[in-house]
């Protein structure tokens, strides 16, 4: 399945397009697919699958090479572990589902995928363009005339990168290639690609593979020249810089030179719901800067969705506010309208380290002076907040309902330092920030997205994208039910992708009780401690439910029993069993 390359005065040269053996249309796109990359196709069948599920099978009996399947139940799994896997290794995957209603159950999984640049191919059935019977895979039952749509694509036209109908069996080669090339290019995202039956039942005589090397993801810049110029000279005479970054972690080789400019100007660095940027132990480290902001004279944002809220904060008129981000004007974000003085279009994983030799070529020795300085202060006052949460941290080992800050710290200690933790812990974000100890580039992943539920299928192809590797999710109650704990476990066994879920459960939706309290704080709602929909009754045993997806369960409300019980899942999740611990902390 690989193209071959020849060597010519010692340049690599592509070779030629080659014919691939292919029947029809559906071996066709699965040959594709895997001469460009994709190893796993996370599939959640129905009635217009059926060729590709046979193109499958047929083309493994004859010994060419098919994607491994990681059978769904449902959608929304199958999205968020696509995404998953390409978090880790940067290659789009491909997910298959069932026309418009497969289509609309990947929901809000597609809008995280959207927000975090995760590059996937997604592809659905369509309806059978034919009725007659002359054409093989024509329509056949009831359902597909109540599935034809007018506009299936626009289902998804507001969250995805590209979308096409796959149409024609002669275009299936450039097609497919360039769905690919797109979905992994800079800014990565999700692609959309519709096929019916007859196209891929249609008769081939074999397809022509472009070599893969020839349809690479574009290549990316660190940007204007002279623009990281003016930023460095910008940083190096400020004296209350600040930085807040985004989802620059998604490429680990930036995190230290992020790291290095910190500590260089001595700028504290905050970042929410995103990759690691910087080790949530460094002192520099910041989850709030909201004090800083409104102090900055120089504000440099990286990769950043929102750096702050007006309303709460904002910083001053004169300051200098740069900005290096891959897709700075944010035009999927129709209201975006925070003021840049210097936007750059750029790769901060290669802008950083030009941005830090910049940097260190206007480093004076009295510049040094003050840099150092400032990083001293913010260090030791880094340090001391270190101790303040370490202190409080044991007032509340005995403390009941389980705290979930205690919690996080357990799993901070109990964790190896190169798990891979997936947080989606939406109002309790700030204790996995503080307390899970996160040191290594590419150990924490967020879905960065509004769309709850991503960790748990998030978690299985993040499993199958590092299989060495312990996979941890910590999630809200509401984020666990979103994200079809059925499915998502079921996933997970067949794939043998185990991980564990942590859930801090607080009995219902505190995200949507902050409103309330806020917009009303004299209300009706607050006087009477009276939320509509929003704490749970009778709510699931989350546990048992686990036990039933033969996965390992766990109620824990003792929080003597916090460390002892993280400690019995992990062992389950070593023998190969998925694990779910139902902490129960502070109601809402």
């Amino acid at each position: 399945m690989v193209v071959d390359t020849q060597s010519t005065a010692g340049a690599e040269v592509a070779s030629a397009p080659r014919l691939l053996a292919a029947r029809n249309g559906a071996e066709a796109l699965i040959q594709l697919l895997v001469v460009h990359g994709v190893e796993y196709l996370f599939l959640c069948p129905g009635t217009d699958t059926a060729p590709v599920q046979e193109a499958i099978v047929a083309l493994g009996r004859d010994g060419q090479t098919v994607p491994k399947i990681v059978p769904g139940l449902y959608e929304n799994v199958a999205l968020a572990a696509a995404h998953g896997y390409f978090a880790v290794t940067r290659r789009p995957q491909a997910v298959l589902v069932h026309v418009d209603a497969g289509t609309q159950n990947l929901g809000a999984m597609l809008h995280d995928a959207q927000r975090a640049h995760a590059g996937v191919l997604v592809f659905a059935g369509r309806t059978p363009y034919t009725v007659d019977g002359t054409v093989p895979g024509g329509r056949d039952a009831y359902i597909q005339w109540l599935q034809d749509q007018p506009d299936q694509p626009g289902i998804v036209r507001n969250y995805v990168k590209w979308w096409h109908e796959l149409g024609r069996t002669d275009t299936l080669n450039y097609l497919v290639p360039r769905a690919a090339q797109i979905a992994a290019s800079e800014p990565a995202g999700p692609v959309y690609m519709t096929v019916a039956r007859e196209v891929l039942m249609s008769p081939m005589d074999g397809v022509t593979v472009l070599p893969p090397e020839r349809t690479r993801p574009s290549i990316t810049g660190p940007g204007d020249l002279d623009g990281i110029e003016t930023i460095a000279a910008w940083l190096a005479d400020a004296e209350r810089p600040v930085i807040i970054a985004g989802d620059v972690g998604r490429h680990p080789e930036a995190v230290p030179y992020l790291t290095r400019l910190a500590e260089l100007v001595g700028a504290p660095v905050s970042d929410r719901a995103s990759p690691l940027n910087i080790s949530l132990s460094h002192p520099l480290y910041r989850l709030d800067v909201s004090a800083a902001i409104r102090e900055a004279d120089a504000i440099l944002l990286l990769d950043c969705l929102v750096p702050w809220i007006p309303k709460l904060t904002r910083p001053p008129q004169t300051a200098r506010i740069a900005q290096i981000d891959i897709d700075p004007v944010k035009a999927s974000i129709p209201l975006w309208g925070f003021p840049v003085d210097l936007p750059l279009v750029g790769d901060t994983a290669k802008a950083l380290p030009l941005l830090v030799a910049a940097i260190e070529r206007r480093a004076t020795p009295e510049r040094r002076a003050a840099w150092a300085a400032r990083r001293e202060r913010l260090e030791d006052e880094g340090a001391r907040q270190r101790r303040e949460l370490a202190e409080r941290v044991e007032s509340l080992r005995t403390r009941t309902p389980i705290h979930a800050e205690l919690i996080c710290a357990a799993l901070g200690e109990a964790l190896p330092m190169d798990a891979i933790v997936i947080e989606e812990a939406v109002t309790n974000l700030p204790a996995v920030r503080k307390h899970v100890r996160r040191e290594q580039p590419g150990t924490l992943i967020s879905p960065i997205g509004p769309g709850l539920g991503w960790p748990l299928g998030g978690a299985v192809g993040v499993k199958l994208a590092a299989p060495d590797r312990l996979v941890v999710s910590v999630v809200g109650d509401g984020s666990f039910v979103f994200g079809s704990p059925v499915a998502a476990l079921y996933a997970a066994q067949t794939a043998k992708a185990p991980f564990l879920t942590v859930i801090l459960n607080n009995g219902g939706y505190n995200a949507s009780k902050n409103p309330v309290v806020s917009l009303f704080p004299n209300g009706a709602s607050v006087q009477a401690d009276a939320y509509p929909g929003v704490r749970f009754q009778g709510p699931p045993d989350h546990a048992a439910l686990a036990r039933s997806c033969h996965a390992y369960g766990e109620r824990v409300e003792d929080p003597a029993e916090v460390r002892p019980a993280i400690e019995r899942a992990l062992a389950a999740v070593k023998q190969g069993q998925a694990a779910v611990l139902d902490v129960i902390i502070d109601p809402i």
